[in-house]
């Protein structure tokens, strides 16, 4: 049964992302400080867990989305759904991380939970973000997931420091009783939210996903020896390989990284550039930090967009919004002692609204694009990989933000930057700028030159789908016409003749993938006795 995507099934998909979303800025804003506060920790210590735990995460991803991406060759797969699975299996792990608000207790179990809670971030994101392409091949309907997903992230981001705020506001930041009682429910607000979308969504059945023969049982599972594992060790280094062979990935890649840490570095650096290069306050860059906000409404005006006038024009207008944002935040840094203090602020706050709306649309666009990807994949490989697709890419966001981390503290440092003092040298304000503004407008720039060259919309897209249901079906290759070898050869960047390399089992018919929606997993709870 064809399954359609409206508001509530998107909700349903959605909500997930109030954990994905908010957990960052969950752990972000209060972890460090709880720790070095009412744990016993030194800062050092507190960054050190912190920062070992990326590369944990990076290798954890690596490990997470072949593993997730081949479930159905085992029975517990085909049963209870490959994404799905880890979803409702993750869902009451997340409130092991009550632990990192409890005090008293010894840095092994801190560092141990802290690194479960990275793991178990990662198992979402490799489960996760696939769904939208398992769910639905219709371009609006995956539009209409990740608008909802995202605007369900960024909400729970900006709310979650608003309401920690007014929490310890009225219970005092003094005593840790405040900082348990808010973080220890919004842990278990989390385990809700992955469970609820754990209920509402849905996948490819193994057919559809390129795994029929072990959906119809014909090829038998058999006890794996050492020379096994080997193979499938190596099985797997060249499954993260061959993703990269793909030229819409790496497209997608280039610009999802550099905005990725390009993101990172702002919010690294932002308050010290009030602070220091603004000479305002650190209550002024929070607040302006709350416009973030002004991206929620905004979220489907992105969705109809990204429809009516294509991926590369809204990538261009982005990048070119983003660009007149950074040249408006130098603008006030350059006159911030020459404007009358009233003028000056509608100037800057004007500036930030500005800079966050189009910043929001550089969060939205890469995660808009990502369901698309595994689709231009399968009409290589014949399997739809989206797990694959996203560990990798989380293995090199992870790796690329503690590379990032670690840069800026160290160019920082070599311009004379010091955060104990009260005032910055010359040399260390331009440092700063240079950091934030500098480096931000440079990646938009280069995100800009490698869109113009993203050829991937909504007509690309049903034209890969039709020649994989076509494909599938039984057709030749050699009765494909030269639109379609066209956009194939565009969109992969491999010769039409080596695409389709596994060829489709005798048994799959055209009915085993529809052609604009794909069929469901059904949902264990109500079909188990028939699965």
């Amino acid at each position: 049964m064809t399954r359609h995507i409206g508001l509530k099934e998107a909700i349903g998909y959605g909500i997930g992302d109030c954990y994905g979303g908010g957990q960052l800025t969950l752990i972000g804003t209060y972890l460090s400080l709880f720790w070095t506060r009412f744990c016993g920790m030194d800062i050092a210590v507190s960054q050190a867990v912190i920062g070992c735990s990326a590369i944990v995460s990076a290798f954890a991803a690596l490990m997470l989305g072949v593993f997730d991406d081949n479930l159905y060759r085992f029975r517990v797969g085909r049963r209870f759904g490959r994404r799905r699975l880890l979803l409702l299996v993750m869902s009451p792990l997340i409130l092991f991380g009550v632990f990192l608000w409890i005090p008293g207790l010894p840095l092994a179990v801190y560092a141990a939970v802290y690194v479960l809670w990275v793991v178990l971030a990662q198992v979402f994101a490799t489960a996760y973000n696939p769904l939208p392409g398992e769910m639905t091949a219709d371009f609006s309907e995956r539009t209409t997931l990740s608008t909802v997903r995202l605007f369900i992230s960024t909400a729970s981001g900006t709310l979650i420091p608003l309401v920690g705020g007014t929490v310890l506001a009225v219970t005092g930041e003094d005593r840790p009783g405040g900082y348990m009682a808010f973080t220890i429910g919004v842990t278990v607000i989390f385990a809700v939210a992955v469970f609820a979308a754990w209920r509402n969504t849905w996948e490819m059945t193994p057919g559809q996903a390129g795994f029929g023969a072990w959906e119809r049982g014909e090829v038998a599972p058999r006890k794996l020896t050492a020379a096994d594992w080997a193979r499938r060790a190596i099985r797997i280094v060249y499954e993260y390989a061959s993703t990269l062979r793909i030229s819409t990935f790496h497209k997608h890649l280039a610009i999802y990284l550099l905005v990725q840490v390009s993101m990172d570095v702002f919010g690294q650096t932002f308050v010290f550039f009030v602070v220091y290069d603004w000479n305002r306050t650190a209550a002024f860059a929070s607040l302006l930090l709350g416009f973030a906000a002004v991206s929620l409404p905004l979220m489907p005006v992105f969705a109809r967009l990204m429809e009516r006038i294509g991926l590369r024009r809204l990538y261009a207008v982005n990048f070119a919004g983003c660009l007149i944002g950074t040249a408006w935040l130098c603008a006030a840094w350059v006159l911030a002692s020459v404007l009358p203090d009233p003028w000056w602020t509608v100037l800057a706050v004007a500036g930030a609204l500005w800079f966050f709306a189009f910043k929001s649309l550089c969060g939205y666009l890469p995660w808009a694009v990502f369901p698309f990807i595994a689709d231009v994949d399968q009409i290589v490989t014949g399997r739809y990989r989206s797990a694959t697709f996203s560990g990798i890419q989380a293995c090199f966001r992870q790796s690329g933000s503690g590379v990032a981390t670690m840069a800026v503290g160290f160019i920082l440092a070599a311009v004379g930057f010091d955060s104990t003092l009260t005032e910055q040298t010359l040399a260390a304000r331009i440092g700063l700028a240079a950091v934030m503004l500098g480096w931000f407008a440079f990646a938009m720039v280069v995100c800009w030159v490698v869109s113009s060259r993203l050829r991937i919309d909504r007509h690309t897209d049903s034209v890969i789908l039709e020649e994989i249901d076509r494909l599938r079906a039984g057709g030749a290759k050699s009765d494909a016409d030269a639109e379609t070898r066209a956009v194939v050869e565009s969109l992969t960047g491999v010769p039409y003749d080596r695409c389709w390399a596994q060829s489709p089992t005798p048994t799959a018919t055209a009915d085993s993938r529809p052609q604009t929606k794909p069929k469901a997993v059904s949902n264990p709870t109500r079909d188990s006795d028939t699965s």
